[in-house]
């Protein structure tokens, strides 16, 4: 997954958009603050595909907030 970089947009399964990366620590991908001014975290593994700029995750965005 060393191909996730800043800037990218996350989008969940359905092309949702979730964020845009902010940065990766670890096994986190770190999404940039939102509306509600705090930053939410997607963990790896819940990454389907990269596709160009894109990180496509493999559950709804919903599924994100809640983690």
């Amino acid at each position: 997954m060393s191909e996730i970089r800043e800037r990218m947009k996350v989008v969940d399964k359905h092309g949702a958009e979730v964020g845009i990366v902010d940065e990766v620590e670890g096994d986190r991908i770190k999404l940039e603050q939102g509306s509600d001014n705090q930053h939410h975290y997607v963990d790896k593994q819940l990454v389907a595909e990269i596709a160009g700029s894109t990180v496509k995750l493999s559950v709804e965005a919903k599924e994100v907030k809640r983690r």
